[in-house]
Formats: structure tokens, C-alpha cells, sequence
């Protein structure tokens, strides 16, 4: 998409009525040139704190990719700019906040309109609004609980909302054995039992989930498309002579566009009928993978204690660095932030440039970093420790810390805006952790 600025004005809104006779005939559909309606597709792609992604469609009117656009916005004390555009190509956006900072937590009402060479009022888009984030609270009302017996553990955790959240491992609930468990609301409950050690789980709806894992060796997919398993067990299964190794890690955007990683270079691709091994020149374990689309994917390939960076673009897979420096475990991205990488340290990426983020107190390692948004941001790690981002500062939680010598890990978590999970391994026992956001 290209767009380029061309002014900046200030104005106020003026609205000529006409009036009309509803005893007469409908009038005949209008020639070109006269002015229509609400035929411009506006949305919005993002919030963040300061900072507003909108997108929009050219006019239906606009042949020849020759009008000028003003994108305007009001906001809650009834201020209002509007912002020019000539557009060459189908859509623009524009990121509004990026050189005038908008104030949190506040509402902003936008309205494109389309003007032809001649400066003809043609087309306008209907009104949508948007709220900046504001920041999240520190302060965590928290609840802990071991959950089957000696043995036990979970690697992961993924939730679609607070009534429907998912943890994979191994754990015994009634007599039974299990490496899927769900929270319904109310405790947690078996789910399914599928084949494999699963390491890592990733979900669109309840009725499609993927886990991974490993078989022995070899790697280990499950599908669930709300009834049952597809499962794929690759000791068994070498299309084209492929080996899959071990499966560390799962995402995806799309339910025909799912990627997992693994020991020994290992990449498969998922396209909605079949999964293909794709050969990215890594032959060294691969820790974990996170996008935010289809041509923004980020992977961590690890060679004794330091980790490397990849990015796929879209079309392939592309070294951003050769050594970041740390033992990486784990991604996160929110669409409108920086990338997070943890591990033996947490780094942030903004596309250029790699540094270290600081929190005082952090001293143990990072094994996951999820958050809901760029305001609310959990690590989790060796010996129970905890940290969190509320979207302006930092701050280490020591709450379940314990001393050198006791085993606790917490291996994953996943939040809301108002609540957190934590699932992990406390002395041989599965742990879940979870907290109100007050």
C-alpha cells in the first residue's frame, strides 16, 4: 500500500440538508459524479496506548485512483482534525498517535470522505470509533492449587475466554490419565487423551485446537475439529522421505495456515489438508515460534547456549540475527508492539533494532511470555518466578519465588485483560496458578 501526506487542516463540519417529497416517485438513480454514501470501508486495525491503526478502502467512484481522501477525528471533548491522502493503490492506512501521541484510554470517533480532481464532495465511509488501552493494574489478587498427584505435570496453556481455557501435559483427574484438561468456568475437567508427550497447544474456537509434541523422537500433531482427533503420528508418516523430529512449538493465523517447530531444524507447515515439511537451512533445535500474520512469523533456533532469530516473511525464511545474545525459550508479539524474546534474559525487538529489557528483581530464567495486549504482559520462569508489564512499567512479582534447590517452574501462561493462568511443575506435582487483575 502506498500513501503519502499531503497536508494537514484543521477544520469544522458543515452539513447541507435537502429537502424532499415523500408523496413522489422514487428519483432515478444518480449520474456520475454526484455525491453517495457510506461506500468507503473504514476499520480499525489496532490500539494501543497513544496510538490508532486505521484502514480504509478506496471509493467504488474512484476509477482512476485520483481522489483526494480526508480522514477526520473527533474526539471526546468534540475536537476535531482532519488529516489528506492521495492514494495509489485499492486501501491506505494510517497510524494515528505516531508523531502527536494520543491520550489513553480515550475514545476517538473517525470518518473518511472522498473529494474528486475537482474538489466534489463524492463518497464518505460511515463513522467507527476507537479506544486507545489504558494501562493495567499491578496489583494481582492470586490463588494457587496442585492439581493430580505425584508425576504430574503441564506444559502449556491456551484459553479462548476465562470459561474456556485449555493446559496440556499429563495430569490424573478421577482415575484417569490425561495430557489434555480444560477450565470450564467453574474446575477443571478432563478434555481428551490423544497419543504422544504434548509440549505446546494453540486454539481458534473449541471446535479446532492444535497440540504437538513428540512420539519417541519423532514429532506428534493432533487436530481437533470439535468431535475428534486428527491425529498425525510421524514416526509413521515421511512424505517425500521428510523426517519430523520433535515438536516444541505451535501457531498459527489462520486454520489453513498453522506452523509448528522442532528438534533438529525441524518446520512443518499445515495448509489445511496436509502437513509439509519446510526446509529453512536450520539443522539446530527450534524453541518457539509467534506471528501476528501470514507474512510476519518469528522463530528462535537455539545452538548450545546462545539463539538466533528468523523471520518468514511470506514467502521464505530469512535470518534477522545470527546470536541475540541470549538462550531464547519463548515469542510474543501483540500486532501493534515489539517482539519479546525470553529465555536467560527478556529482549525487545522493534524491526531494526535488539536490546535488553530491564526489571528489577528479574534474576531467573524466562521459560514463556504471553500477554492479552501490549498493557498486559506476563513472563514466567524458573523457581516460580513471575514479572509483568501493565503497558508503562516493569515489575517483578515474587509472590510464588522460591529459593535455589526447590524445583518450580512455571512453564506457561496465558491471561485476559482481568484474569491470568499459570501452569507448570511444583516438586513432581502439577501447579496452576491463577489471579484476578484488580
Amino acid at each position: 500500500m502506498k500513501k503519502a501526506i499531503v497536508g494537514f487542516l484543521l477544520i469544522g463540519f458543515s452539513l447541507l440538508l435537502k429537502s424532499c417529497n415523500t408523496t413522489e416517485p422514487p428519483p432515478p438513480p444518480p449520474p456520475n459524479g454526484t455525491t453517495v454514501f457510506n461506500t468507503i470501508n473504514l476499520t480499525i486495525e489496532w490500539a494501543d496506548l497513544h496510538r490508532i491503526k486505521i484502514k480504509w478502502s478506496i471509493s467504488l467512484e474512484d476509477t482512476l485512483n485520483s481522489f483526494r481522501y480526508e480522514l477526520r477525528r473527533k474526539d471526546e471533548s468534540g475536537g476535531e482534525i482532519t488529516k489528506n491522502f492521495f492514494i495509489s493503490g485499492s486501501d491506505t492506512s494510517y497510524i494515528d498517535g505516531e508523531t502527536d501521541s494520543l491520550a489513553s484510554g480515550k475514545n476517538f470517533i473517525y470518518k473518511v470522505k472522498a473529494y474528486d480532481t475537482n474538489d466534489k464532495l463524492i463518497d464518505t465511509s460511515k463513522a467507527v470509533t476507537a479506544k486507545t488501552l489504558s494501562p493495567t493494574s499491578h496489583d494481582i489478587t492470586w490463588d494457587i492449587d496442585t492439581l493430580g498427584q505425584q508425576g504430574n505435570f503441564l506444559y502449556d496453556i491456551w484459553g479462548l475466554d476465562e470459561n474456556n481455557v485449555y493446559a496440556v501435559g499429563y495430569s490424573t483427574l478421577n482415575g484417569s490419565n490425561y495430557n489434555i484438561i480444560k477450565w470450564n468456568g467453574t474446575n477443571w475437567q478432563p478434555f481428551s487423551l490423544v497419543e504422544g508427550v504434548l509440549t505446546d497447544i494453540f486454539c481458534f474456537s473449541n471446535n479446532n485446537i492444535i497440540v504437538v509434541g513428540s512420539f519417541g523422537s519423532y514429532g506428534f500433531a493432533a487436530i481437533w475439529n470439535g468431535a475428534i482427533w486428527e491425529e498425525t503420528n510421524f514416526f509413521s508418516y515421511f512424505p517425500n522421505g521428510d523426517t519430523i523430529w520433535a515438536l516444541n512449538a505451535v501457531w498459527g493465523s489462520s486454520t489453513d495456515d498453522i506452523w509448528a517447530v522442532g528438534d533438529k531444524g525441524t518446520i512443518i507447515h499445515w495448509d489445511g489438508s496436509e502437513w509439509r515439511k519446510i526446509d529453512a537451512g536450520i539443522s539446530t533445535r527450534i524453541t518457539a515460534i509467534w506471528g501476528i500474520s501470514q507474512s510476519e512469523i518469528y522463530i528462535v533456533p537455539i545452538s548450545g547456549v546462545q539463539s538466533s532469530l528468523y523471520r518468514y516473511n511470506g514467502l521464505s525464511w530469512e535470518k534477522i540475527f545470527d546470536n541475540i545474545g541470549i538462550y531464547s525459550t519463548t515469542l510474543w508479539k501483540a500486532e501493534s508492539g515489539n517482539l519479546l524474546i525470553g529465555g536467560t534474559s527478556l529482549l525487545e525487538y522493534d524491526g531494526s533494532i535488539l536490546q535488553e529489557v530491564y526489571i528489577s528483581g528479574r534474576t531467573r530464567g524466562i521459560v514463556k511470555v504471553r500477554g492479552s495486549e501490549i498493557n498486559n504482559v506476563f513472563t514466567v520462569g524458573d523457581f516460580g518466578e513471575i514479572t509483568h508489564f501493565n503497558g508503562v512499567s516493569w515489575i517483578n512479582l515474587d509472590d510464588f519465588e522460591v529459593p535455589d534447590g526447590r524445583y518450580r517452574v512455571l512453564y506457561s501462561v496465558w491471561c485476559t485483560e482481568n484474569k491470568v493462568f499459570i501452569v507448570g511443575v511444583d516438586e513432581n506435582r502439577a501447579i496452576i496458578i491463577t489471579g484476578i487483575i484488580n
